[in-house]
């Protein structure tokens, strides 16, 4: 919410609804500010602070939202974390047939680095036609194309 949604709130009586962060003592949780039990409130751009009663700082909040289901949409659906590793492949692997297979930094792509015959490839599998990259089957080019495999992979220009 804004700092004029929050006045608005504040004016009409309606409550607003704040989540906890890793920073804060109450961690991940969603809580209602009923403006009718604040004594004072400090209202800043970008955050505001509440006091209550015993004329004890309240916490800061920045994430302020007009109803609970907002609020714990955010606590739940917020900064997702997704954590891939390139699969790791030695030279000896690959040469007994193991293939190196991951989704390049775009999303989209599905890569998979093999060898033919004497030949080393490294294909987008959606489409082959347009992205494949081939070197001769040697020590020194399969290392090559790996280079190219973790530059894909980290997005990499």
């Amino acid at each position: 919410m804004t700092k004029q949604e929050i006045e608005k709130a504040i004016e009409n009586g309606e409550s607003v609804w704040v989540v906890f962060n890793q920073y804060s003592y109450e961690n991940d949780s969603v809580k209602e500010i009923d403006w009718m039990k604040v004594e004072g409130v400090e209202l800043r751009d970008n955050y505001f602070q509440y006091f209550n009663g015993e004329k004890l700082r309240g916490h800061y909040y920045k994430l302020t939202f007009k109803t609970k289901a907002e609020a714990e949409h955010y606590l739940n659906h917020a900064d997702v974390e997704r954590v891939e590793k390139l699969p790791f492949i030695t030279w000896e692997e690959f040469l007994k047939g193991i293939q190196l297979k991951f989704i390049a930094c775009d999303g989209v792509s599905n890569m998979t680095l093999y060898y033919c015959d004497n030949t080393i490839y490294l294909v987008d599998d959606e489409y082959p036609e347009f992205n494949t990259t081939s070197w001769e089957l040697t020590e020194q080019n399969f290392y090559k194309a790996y280079d190219e495999c973790v530059r894909l992979f980290k997005g990499e220009v």
